[in-house]
């Protein structure tokens, strides 16, 4: 099971699934939807360097946890064979996430309509 990704009032909510919530060291991150500027797929990000880990996992085809790179904070948690869900935030802790989802499609449409 890849992350759960809810609205829940004016919160977006990310669940980090099963043994994913240890390697992303995280069991939760809550953001205001009023942070959230957009979500889209992006199949070539998983392609790109991920900058510097810290904390997080990396090994061969799964990505967790924290990384930056040109001053800009990315939190990941997914598998190369997911299709990336890229959430762009403003004012938090990270500028954008990169997730797995079981409904990638699904997740954006209902992010980028409640925005």
């Amino acid at each position: 099971m890849e992350n759960k990704i809810i609205i829940e009032g004016n919160n977006l909510i990310i669940l980090p699934q099963g043994i994913k919530k240890l390697a992303s060291m995280k069991s939760s991150l809550t953001f205001p939807l009023k942070h959230v500027l957009g979500a889209s797929i992006d199949s070539g990000i998983l392609n790109e360097s991920k900058g510097l880990r810290s904390p997080g996992t990396s090994i061969p085809g799964y990505w967790a946890g924290s990384f930056s790179k040109n001053g800009e904070k990315t939190f990941f948690n997914i598998k190369r064979s997911s299709k990336p869900i890229v959430i762009q935030l403003k004012n938090e802790a990270f500028d954008r996430l990169v997730l797995g989802s079981d409904e990638p499609e699904e997740i954006v449409n209902l992010i980028n309509n409640r925005i």
